[in-house]
């Protein structure tokens, strides 16, 4: 019944061995000193984004506040 998952199956070796190698074809080139070199300029040059909503600096200022009313 379970014979495809079965360890002694060579198909499922084969497929195994396949998969693997394909996966370390395609992710070979990700980690070479070129493309860690690029990836790392890419970052530096990139634009910077700020979604900050506020003020960049805070001024020390004593501003009043109402004060809440607590209900205990």
């Amino acid at each position: 019944m379970l014979t495809m998952l079965d360890a002694r199956n060579p198909v499922l070796w084969l497929m195994g061995i396949i998969a693997f190698a394909v996966a370390f074809f395609f992710l070979r080139g990700h980690f070479t000193a070129e493309a860690r070199a690029r990836r790392r300029l890419e970052k530096s040059h990139r634009p910077v984004i700020s979604r900050k909503q506020g003020p960049t600096v805070r001024l020390a200022v004593d501003v009043d506040k109402p004060k809440r009313d607590r209900k205990r």
